[in-house]
């Protein structure tokens, strides 16, 4: 699935790709990776379980690869927050990520304290808070996202969040794409599913009637059922 907003992937020349995983990977834990890293590296980490606090303090995809037991599970074991973007310019997609610790101070499944990041396909899971944006965040899209039995789904303070983008696909339903337009993609939330939640919906195209309010923001196309 392809993501029409122009910060898919970040790189730069001379970038280099990192593995992670369990046998034969350069290296067995996720932080190792981001510290033996240089800005604008793509960093895969393959299936399995990483039990460890994920800091990216340097501008880097990070990529869950399912390499044949499904996708990379990150777990903060109760402690601080799973995944925290620190630097700018940061891909996050593909992980499986649960664990936080129970503070409301922000511990959380992904905590953003940056900016121009692009976070998707996610599945975020049995944190204090699912997503915490401190004010010090701008123009971050979250896309395609599962927040599923999160004690708080998202706390954002920061400016010009974005909870939805275009999406193409491929195959077929491309080729009808090129036709009718690029569909449109928010994220599934676990607190905005039901009719009782406020999500109907009545056309039957497995979008929410009306948009998600979150903070200031609004995902526009959040899902009855999970994307990933």
């Amino acid at each position: 699935m392809l993501i029409l907003i122009p910060l898919l992937l970040w790189g730069c020349a001379g970038a280099s790709e990192v593995l992670v995983g369990q046998t034969g990977a350069n290296y067995s834990q996720i932080q190792a990776a981001i510290d033996g890293s240089m800005p604008g590296d793509t960093i895969r980490v393959q299936s399995g379980v990483y039990k460890e606090n994920v800091n990216i303090n340097k501008p880097l995809n990070l990529i869950g690869v399912d390499s044949g037991n499904g996708r990379p599970l990150v777990n903060a074991g109760g402690s601080g927050s799973v995944i925290t973007i620190a630097a700018s310019n940061t891909t996050v997609q593909g992980f499986n990520i649960t664990g936080s610790g129970g503070c409301g101070c922000g511990h959380s499944g992904i905590k953003v304290l940056s900016s121009n990041n692009l976070i998707m396909n996610n599945i975020i899971y049995k944190n204090k808070y699912g997503i915490y944006i401190e004010a010090a965040g701008a123009n971050n899209t979250f896309v395609s996202n599962d927040l599923i039995n999160n004690s708080i789904t998202i706390s954002d303070s920061g400016k010009n969040t974005s909870w939805d983008a275009g999406t193409r696909s491929g195959g077929l339903r491309g080729i009808l794409d090129m036709i009718s337009g690029p569909r449109v993609m928010g994220n599934h939330y676990s607190d905005y599913d039901e009719v009782g939640e406020g999500c109907n919906d009545t056309n039957n195209d497995l979008i929410c009637d009306k948009p998600k309010v979150i903070g200031s923001s609004l995902d526009s196309y959040p899902s009855i059922s999970a994307t990933n």
